[in-house]
């Protein structure tokens, strides 16, 4: 799941990809059109006959769509706080999350210095019994 930010980034991402297929297909898919005095060849498109229509409907609604998407999550994001008091509470929510911060460190800190004092202990009785160990084999073997 991503934070609304991205998810804007997206849809907008969208929004242009449909903009530019839009643009893309409607020109080729265009009929030739007549500019005053000038003749033209009757070349057309063949797929240009009723096709156009058909894109332009598909595109109008995929704009539409992906345009209504970006509204909405442009309407979900949070409000800057624009008053003194928003700006104070901001403030204090700030200064807690510091604090907070500022122990949960200090707890880290106290469990990081526990378990580096339980790895030592650890190693130390790895190391007596393999030692042990070794002294056991080394009187069989002198036996």
């Amino acid at each position: 799941m991503s934070d609304r930010l991205t998810q804007l980034q997206d849809v907008v991402n969208l929004l242009a990809d449909h903009l530019c297929n839009a643009t893309g297909v409607l020109q080729e898919t265009a009929r030739p059109s007549r500019f005053g005095n000038f003749e033209q060849n009757s070349t057309t498109n063949s797929n240009a006959d009723n096709t156009g229509d058909d894109y332009s409907q598909l595109f109008a609604t995929l704009i539409t769509r992906t345009t209504s998407e970006v509204v909405a999550l442009i309407e979900s994001l949070p409000t800057i706080p624009s008053t003194d008091d928003d700006l104070a509470e901001q403030h204090a929510q700030l200064e807690s999350l510091e604090q907070e911060n500022v122990e949960a460190t200090a707890k880290l800190e106290q469990t990081t210095e526990l378990a580096e004092y339980l790895l030592e202990q650890v190693q130390t009785c790895l190391q007596s019994l393999s030692q042990a160990i070794l002294d056991e084999r080394k009187k069989i073997q002198n036996v």
